[in-house]
């Protein structure tokens, strides 16, 4: 089953505890601390994979974990950092974390940081002073982000193919590429997405054609269930609008046109602006004199849209406007009648596209296009790519260590990260981790900040869940 919506939660790893040791060996007196640092945890990526259809994996994994850093060893030993996680996702996954946007991954290979894994603790070889010459106490090391992650996928194809139901859109794609849309005498056969990829005449570089379900007239509020699907078309270089000519189902087909024409203008996204091609399907049930009174109808009707600067069908090719004979193309999906040149002219039409966006160093390429820089955005994170073109994302630091105090009932609350993480580093019950943490609030001004409260000794302080009493 097709999704192109998940949710998934996502938890780095740990940072591991840094380690309070001594040197104990023969003949080495006064070995004094030796205790390594903890190793970081691992962080969690999303990584852009061209293997990958949809979300439908995400169905069954939800959770997704990095590992822990190993603690610190004696002897000075550090412990290693928790390799990351990484979370194939397909090409055109957007990520949203809290309703907020953090980033859209459209090409091979892009990234996007979305949990960060836990500092390692300090071993006590860290905590060596001219005052405190054997510190019997370490950090422990910080928790690693988690939190729920939205993702949803709009499809990377160069073409899209828009229409009524059973207007031939998946006997196109089954005609013209080795995808198996299901193809049968009656409206909806296609209830979900499907991509194909096309290898036109005489044309070295493929292009892939994605087809969606048909529309209805009122889609745009909601009628059927074509407008689901027609994020997935927002993406395309190109619209292949398929015209029933037969008007079998009762239609007649400048009618429907003009149905999807509206239900286009009226998505949200820019998409009925995006180019457009014509293709008068079924022309082998029409008479010689019937398709040209067809062909002509819609000639001087998408001449009439160009002159009012419709932008769907204003684009030109080398800065000279399309004969009309390049914008409607009679076709037989049946027959394989029009279809050799048609898929020759998207081919090249697609090819030009594609050298405009790399030219102007645009993302978005389709998955057969060449691996390019992304344009991912991870929390925080800042782009330090490499004379190679190599992009690595990682996350910014803050220094902001702001707190805010409160008076509640009987105690006083403290209120901020930066003071809440560093007491969550130490063991409150070691007597040389609590007097340096005292040391440190005391130089951050947190103390002074309580007593101006009117904190007095003996109180309770609360800081981030955290309580002790005050001196």
């Amino acid at each position: 089953m097709f999704r192109d919506r998940a949710k998934i939660h996502v938890a780095a790893g740990r940072g591991g505890n840094g380690c309070a040791s001594f040197r104990r060996e023969k003949h080495v007196p006064r070995g004094g601390p030796d205790g390594g640092d903890g190793g970081r945890g691992g962080d969690v990526w999303l990584v852009a994979d061209d293997q990958l259809r949809d979300l439908s994996p995400f169905a069954r994994a939800v959770h997704f974990t990095a590992q822990a850093g190993r603690h610190g060893e004696g002897a000075r030993r550090h412990g290693a950092n928790g390799p990351s996680r990484e979370i194939p996702v397909p090409l055109g996954t957007e990520v949203f974390s809290g309703g907020e946007f953090l980033a859209d991954l459209v090409t091979r290979g892009s990234r996007v940081l979305v949990a960060t894994g836990g500092a390692g603790g300090r071993g006590n070889t860290r905590f060596v002073s001219s005052t405190r010459q054997a510190p019997r106490f370490a950090e422990r090391g910080d928790e690693g982000d988690e939190g729920w992650i939205d993702l949803s996928l709009k499809l990377m194809s160069d073409v899209g193919l828009a229409g009524l139901p059973n207007a031939g859109k998946s006997s196109f794609l089954h005609r013209v590429s080795n995808a198996a849309p299901k193809v049968a005498e009656y409206p909806f056969t296609t209830i979900e997405p499907l991509l194909g990829v096309v290898q036109a005449p005489g044309v070295e570089e493929p292009f892939t054609v994605a087809d969606v379900p048909g529309l209805l007239e009122g889609a745009s509020e909601g009628v059927g269930m074509g407008i689901e699907f027609l994020a997935h078309l927002e993406r395309c270089h190109l619209l292949l609008h398929v015209v029933d000519a037969s008007g079998y189902f009762g239609v007649e087909p400048l009618e429907g046109f003009h149905v999807i024409l509206r239900e286009l203008e009226a998505h949200d996204s820019p998409l009925g602006g995006k180019p457009q091609i014509v293709a008068l399907n079924k022309v082998d049930l029409l008479s010689p004199l019937q398709l040209a009174t067809l062909t002509q109808e819609f000639w001087e009707t998408v001449a009439g849209l160009r002159a009012e600067g419709h932008p769907a069908f204003a684009w030109t090719v080398d800065e000279e406007p399309l004969p009309l004979d390049r914008l409607v193309w009679p076709i037989s999906t049946a027959t394989g009648e029009g279809l050799p040149p048609l898929l020759t002219f998207v081919a090249s039409t697609v090819g030009r596209r594609r050298a405009e966006l790399e030219a102007a160093g645009t993302a978005g390429v389709s998955p057969l296009g060449s691996p390019s820089q992304g344009t991912s955005a991870a929390l925080g994170a800042v782009d330090t790519g490499d004379a190679d073109g190599h992009v690595v994302y990682r996350p910014g630091c803050s220094d902001d260590q702001g707190y805010v105090i409160t008076r509640e009932e009987g105690y006083f609350v403290v209120e901020g990260e930066f003071v809440g993480r560093l007491v969550r580093r130490f063991d409150l019950e070691n007597d040389q981790a609590v007097r340096y943490l005292g040391e440190r609030l005391e130089r951050m001004g947190v103390y002074e900040a309580l007593r101006a409260a009117g904190a007095q000794p003996g109180d309770d302080v609360d800081i981030e869940g955290l309580t002790f009493e005050f001196h």
